[in-house]
C-alpha cells in the first residue's frame, strides 16, 4: 500500500509539478521500485504478512475491549466477578508447597473477607496496604481482597532487608503491613523505625515471640470476617490497582504504578497472541510480587479462568515432576531458570509432561534450540516488557531468539523505535532538529543504492534535486543516507538531508542480519490505555524515563532503557540493559544503591559497580571497583556485612581494587573502560576478588581461577 502511494505520488508530482518527459518519469517509477525494496519489499510481506495481520488482531482485540471496560469503569476485582460466574467450582490456585487447592468461589470468598476486615479496620478506597509475603494462594487473595475495598496494594520483594525494606514500606505511605510469618525476622530488623500508627498482620503459623510488638494474628480475623462482597468503590479502569517495586535506573527501589488497565493489557495480550485456552494450567514459580508472576502468570486466573500452580521457589530437581503431577501444559520462566533445567541430570518426568508452551523472557539465543529439543516443548512464547513498559513486545510466531516484533509494512499501527544512543553514555542521539535520529533495520541497502544511482542519472540539475528530495521524503527517514548523497542535495535541501541517520560504517555493515542496536523507546499518548505511561509514585523518577522531541517534535516517549536490534523481517533482538541497571539471578540489581551501600561499608570509599558478562550465565554479574589508596580493606568483614545488608542477587561477585577512580566533569563515575576490562587478570592489574559462593567471602581472582570460571567450574 505504501509501495503503492509511492509510486502514484512520483507519477504525479514528476508530471504535473515538475513536468519532467515520460522517459525520466519512467525511469523514475523503475528506481523507485527497485530503491524502496523492490522483490526485497515483496519477498519482506510474504514472510510477514500472516504474522503482521495476527498480530494486528490481538492489538485490535484487546484495544476493543480496553476501550470498553473504560467506558464502562470496570476493574480487575468487577471482571474477576465475570471469571468466578463462568465457573465457579472450577480449581482456580494450586498451592505446591501444601497442595492446597481453592476454588475460584473459594478465592473469591477469601478476598471478600480480606475487603470487609480491611474496611472494619479504617482503610478505604485510596489507602496503601503493604503486603510482604511469600509465593502461595493466600498472596492473591490478599492483594485482590484489598482491591476490592479500592485500597491500594504494594508488593514488596522478600528478598529486601534493612534501608531497602524500609524505603518501600515509608515511600508507598502504607497505613497496614501484612506479612507472611516467614517475613517476620525482617520486619524485627526494621521495626523500630517504622511509623508506629504502622498495623501489623501476620499470616501462617503463629508465635507471638517471633514478631514485633503489637502484631495480629491475621488468619482468625479472616475467619470471623464477612464473606459479602463490600460496596464498589469509586474506582474506574485507569485507577491505580497496586504498587511493584523495581529497582528501576538509579537509587533505591522505586513503587511502579499498576493501573487495572495495564494489568489486564499485560495479562491479555499475551493470552491472545500466544493462543491460551481457558483449559490450560499454567505452572507459576515466579515470584508474586513481580510483574511476570503476579500479572502474566495469576492474570490467566483471574481474568480468563486457567488454573495456576504457585510454587513457593523455583526448584530445578522438582520443577518436571510438578508439571507431571499438575498436568501442566504452561509453564512460567525466565532466562537464568531454562539454564538450571538444562544443567539438571536427564530423569523420565522431562519426557512424560504436558506441557505444550514454555512462556517467560530473557531466554539466550544459544541455548533456545537446546532447551525447547531436550524437554519436548512445541511453544517458546518469548515477550519483553516491564512493569510500566508502554512498549511490550511479543514474539507470537516462535521465532529463535527474538523476544517481539513490529510490522515492516505497517510499522506505524504500533508505535515503538529503536532510537540511537551514545555507547559510552548511552544519552539519545539527535539530528539539528532535536528530534531523535532512529536506527536503521537490518539490509535496506536498496534505498541508499537508490538514494546515488538517481543522482547519478538525473545529474545536480535543480529540478532532478527536487524530484529525488520528493521521493526521499514519500520513502521516509530511513532511507537517508548522507554520505552517499550528492552534496548538491545536502546544500540545497539541509532541512530534509540533517536526518540522515549516519554513514553505513557507524551503524553495522548491511550484510548484518540484524540491523542498528538502538534504545527501544514507545510514544506516550496519556488518553489511549495502551499507550499511556503511568510511571512511579516517586514523580522525579518518572522524569528520567520520559524524553521530549522523540518522534517528532512535541511528542513523548517512554525510554526502556534497553539496547535491541531489529532484522529484515521486522523481529526485535534484545542485545543489552543500558543504565544504572543489570539483571542478574532473575533480577534487576540497582548499581546506584550497591554502590550506596558498599562506600557506606567502606568508610564512605568511591565505588563503582557495573555489570560483566560471565560465560554460561544469564545476564550480567555485579563487580565493584573500589578506590583503595591504601591497599587495606578487610575483605572477611566486607562480605559478612554484605551479607546482612544486600540480598543475594545484588552482592558484587567481583572485586577490583584501585588507587582511584576516574570521573567525568561533573564529578560523575567513569565506567565504560571498567566495564570492557572485565575481570580478566591478563588484562586487569589492580588486585582482583571473587565471591566464593562456597567460602562465603572473597578469594584472590587470579589466571587459575579466571580459567575455572570460564569453564563454568565455579559456582557464582
Amino acid at each position: 500500500m505504501l509501495l503503492g502511494a509511492s509510486l502514484v505520488g512520483v507519477l504525479l508530482f514528476s508530471r504535473l509539478v515538475l513536468k519532467l518527459p515520460w522517459t525520466h518519469v519512467g525511469f523514475s517509477l523503475l528506481f523507485l521500485y527497485l530503491g524502496s525494496g523492490g522483490w526485497r519489499f515483496v519477498r519482506i510481506f510474504i514472510k510477514t504478512v500472516r504474522r503482521d495481520v495476527f498480530g494486528g488482531m490481538v492489538l485490535l482485540k484487546v484495544k476493543a475491549k480496553v476501550r470498553r471496560y473504560l467506558q464502562e469503569r470496570r476493574t480487575v476485582p468487577i471482571l474477576f466477578a465475570a471469571t468466578v460466574q463462568r465457573h465457579p467450582d472450577k480449581t482456580a490456585l494450586i498451592f505446591e508447597g501444601t497442595d492446597t487447592r481453592w476454588t475460584f468461589r473459594q478465592l473469591d470468598d477469601y478476598s471478600s473477607s480480606v475487603a470487609n476486615f480491611l474496611q472494619a479496620r479504617g482503610l478505604a478506597s485510596g489507602d496503601v496496604a503493604a503486603l510482604l509475603m511469600e509465593n502461595c494462594n493466600e498472596f492473591v487473595g490478599l492483594w485482590l481482597g484489598m482491591a476490592k475495598l479500592g485500597v491500594e496494594a504494594a508488593l514488596i520483594n522478600t528478598n529486601l532487608r534493612r534501608d531497602a525494606l524500609r524505603h518501600c514500606l515509608t515511600s508507598s505511605r502504607a497505613r497496614a503491613l501484612i506479612f507472611g510469618s516467614e517475613m517476620a525476622p525482617a520486619v524485627l530488623e526494621i521495626h523500630a523505625s517504622l511509623d508506629p500508627s504502622l498495623s501489623l498482620f501476620c499470616s501462617g503459623p503463629w508465635e507471638p515471640s517471633a514478631v514485633p510488638a503489637g502484631t495480629e494474628h491475621l488468619d482468625p480475623l479472616l475467619e470471623d470476617a464477612p464473606k459479602h462482597l463490600p460496596s464498589r468503590p469509586n474506582k474506574g479502569f485507569v485507577d491505580k490497582l497496586f504498587y511493584i517495586y523495581t529497582s528501576g535506573t538509579t537509587g533505591l527501589p522505586k513503587a511502579a504504578i499498576v493501573v487495572h488497565s495495564r494489568y489486564y493489557r499485560m495479562a491479555a495480550l499475551v493470552y491472545y497472541g500466544f493462543r491460551m485456552r481457558p483449559d490450560d494450567v499454567l505452572y507459576d514459580c515466579l515470584p508474586l510480587y513481580h510483574t511476570a508472576g503476579n500479572i502474566v502468570g495469576v492474570g490467566q486466573c483471574l481474568l480468563h479462568g486457567l488454573t495456576v500452580v504457585i510454587r513457593k521457589k523455583f526448584s530445578a530437581s522438582r520443577f518436571w515432576d510438578d508439571c507431571v503431577k499438575y498436568n501442566c501444559t504452561i509453564v512460567q520462566y525466565i532466562g537464568e531458570l531454562c539454564r538450571y533445567l538444562l544443567n539438571q541430570p536427564p530423569r523420565e518426568a522431562e519426557k512424560q509432561h504436558r506441557v505444550r508452551m514454555a512462556l517467560g523472557n530473557g531466554l539466550r539465543q544459544s541455548i533456545w534450540t537446546s532447551f525447547s529439543s531436550r524437554f519436548h516443548i512445541p511453544q517458546v512464547a518469548e515477550f519483553y516488557g516491564a512493569t510500566e513498559c508502554n512498549c511490550s513486545l511479543g514474539n507470537f510466531d516462535g521465532q529463535v531468539g527474538a523476544c517481539g516484533f513490529n510490522s515492516r509494512i505497517l510499522s506505524f499501527v504500533y508505535p515503538i523505535r529503536l532510537v540511537r544512543v551514545n555507547e559510552d553514555t548511552m544519552e539519545l542521539i539527535r539530528g539539528p532538529d532535536g528530534v531523535c535520529l532512529p536506527c536503521r533495520p537490518a539490509l535496506l541497502g536498496p534505498q541508499v543504492l537508490f538514494s546515488s544511482v538517481t543522482l547519478l542519472i538525473a545529474g545536480p540539475s535543480q529540478p532532478a534535486v527536487h524530484w529525488c528530495t520528493s521521493v526521499l521524503w514519500i520513502l521516509g527517514p530511513s532511507s537517508w543516507d548522507q554520505s552517499r548523497l550528492r552534496p548538491q542535495l545536502c546544500a540545497l535541501f539541509p532541512s530534509c538531508a540533517h536526518r540522515a541517520v549516519g554513514s553505513a560504517a557507524s551503524r553495522g555493515r548491511p550484510e548484518d542480519p540484524c540491523g542498528e542496536p538502538g534504545q527501544l523507546v514507545g510514544t506516550i499518548v496519556q488518553k489511549d490505555p495502551l499507550r499511556r505511561f503511568d510511571g512511579y509514585l516517586n514523580q522525579g523518577a518518572n522524569n528520567k524515563k520520559i524524553a521530549k522531541d522523540v518522534f517528532k517534535k512535541g511528542d513523548q516517549a517512554y525510554l526502556t532503557g534497553d539496547v535491541l536490534v531489529m532484522d529484515e523481517l521486522g523481529y526485535l533482538y534484545f542485545r543489552d540493559r543500558t543504565g544504572d541497571t543489570f539483571r542478574w539471578k532473575g533480577e534487576n540489581v540497582s548499581t546506584t544503591e550497591v554502590e550506596g551501600t558498599l562506600s557506606r561499608l567502606l568508610n564512605m570509599a568511591d565505588v563503582a559497580v557495573y555489570g560483566v558478562e560471565v560465560p554460561g550465565t544469564e545476564g550480567r554479574a555485579g563487580m565493584a571497583a573500589v578506590a583503595n589508596p591504601t591497599g587495606s580493606c578487610d575483605l572477611e568483614r566486607l562480605a559478612q556485612l554484605l551479607e546482612k545488608e544486600l540480598p543475594l542477587y545484588a552482592r558484587p561477585i567481583f572485586l577490583r581494587l584501585l588507587p582511584e577512580l576516574h570521573k567525568t566533569g561533573t564529578f560523575k563515575l567513569q565506567k565504560t573502560d571498567l566495564r570492557k576490562e572485565g575481570f580478566d587478570p591478563a588484562v586487569v592489574k589492580d588486585p582482583l576478588f571473587y565471591l566464593d559462593a562456597r567460602k562465603g567471602r572473597y578469594v584472590p581472582l587470579d589466571r587459575e581461577a579466571y580459567t575455572l570460571i570460564q569453564a563454568g567450574e565455579v559456582k557464582l
